[in-house]
């Protein structure tokens, strides 16, 4: 699991196939604009400012800037990232390996790998637990032997590094990977697409899967705003909502809750399944993160808890409650 990855981020050329015209332009403008603001900085510094950004050797070390992540059959964490790197051949043979971007932007920290999206992502990979964890929309669809996600119209909120995105899409989802509109955060998701995609090419996946794959896209949204630009950029069903929505690790800012739940109210089709996972921070009260559950009630939603999950925290400092997966389903 552990090879060779070029760190270098790719140029705004080889992303823009994800990407809208008006949020490749925005990615490009800002990009000229960090570039501006480090040259003043070691202008007018006494020291080299690329330590100040995080780019001596031994924060490279630290953070791996490209990571590598697979599902796995047995170890509920995944395999890879800042977890285990090895896996036997049973694992081998039925995991599915993704790419992710670590992002710069801390804002909303999405720069860290929730145990939450982990979580979700090993649970939507197995075929069998995608088929128990999304039956309510499974139940309006036709038996079939293939993978649940085969299709499917497929929106990440709050995504950060995007691991249940890019899980969806290799397991041939049509996916929107969202998160707030931080360019960095953007451009980082629009590279995971990217770097994903060069690796379904290289290897043999499906035809369909593929035509899937390449309608994905990167697209910002802040909760509680316009939905028109996720709405549009991808084919949906009839009413023109998504069949999945999924929210990893986003419910410790109570204050957002209702913003949150109108986004996935605006998004989730008729006979969709939203999917809200979190661990207890401790940043709130647990009373005070879990009236999501009421808020979504209020909303108008069917709502289901679903089992518990311990994983492994992401870093050392967090307490194993943390990594606590909890799991809500919402359906109408």
């Amino acid at each position: 699991m552990s090879d060779d990855i070029d760190e270098e981020p790719l140029p705004i050329t080889a992303i823009k196939a994800w990407l809208s015209q008006k949020n490749n332009e925005w990615i490009i403008d800002a990009d000229g604009k960090e570039k501006i603001f480090k040259a003043q900085l070691e202008e007018e510094s006494a020291f080299n400012a690329d330590n100040l950004f995080g780019d001596d050797d031994e924060e490279d070390e630290l953070i791996q800037r490209v990571q590598r992540w697979s599902s796995s059959s047995i170890n509920p964490d995944g395999i890879g990232g800042t977890f285990r790197d090895t896996c036997d051949d049973e694992e081998e043979a039925n995991c599915v390996k993704i790419v992710y971007i670590i992002s710069d932007s801390w804002q909303g920290f999405g720069n860290v790998v929730w145990a939450s999206s982990r979580h979700v992502a090993n649970m939507l990979a197995n075929k069998y637990q995608c088929s128990q964890l999304l039956s309510p929309w499974l139940k309006h669809r036709e038996i079939s032997e293939l993978h649940p996600l085969l299709g499917a119209s497929f929106v990440e909120v709050g995504a950060g590094a995007g691991i249940p995105s890019w899980t969806a899409m290799r397991c041939g989802a049509r996916v929107i990977c969202s998160d707030q509109a931080n360019p960095d955060r953007i451009r980082c998701i629009a590279e995971g697409m990217e770097r994903n995609w060069r690796e379904m090419n290289s290897s043999n996946t499906e035809e369909r899967i593929l035509n899937n794959a390449k309608k994905s896209r990167a697209v910002p949204h802040n909760w509680g705003s316009p939905i028109e630009e996720l709405t549009t950029t991808l084919d949906k069903n009839e009413e023109g909502r998504f069949d999945i929505v999924v929210a990893a690790d986003c419910v410790y800012m109570t204050s957002l809750h209702s913003e949150l739940l109108q986004s996935i109210d605006n998004l989730l089709s008729k006979e969709g399944v939203a999917l809200i996972s979190f661990g207890l921070h401790g940043n709130d009260p647990d009373e005070k993160i879990w009236r999501i559950k009421d808020l979504a009630i209020e909303v108008g939603f069917n709502v289901e808890i679903l089992e518990q999950k311990q994983l492994t925290p992401s870093t050392k400092e967090m307490e194993s409650k943390q990594a606590l997966i909890n799991t809500i389903r919402l359906t109408r």
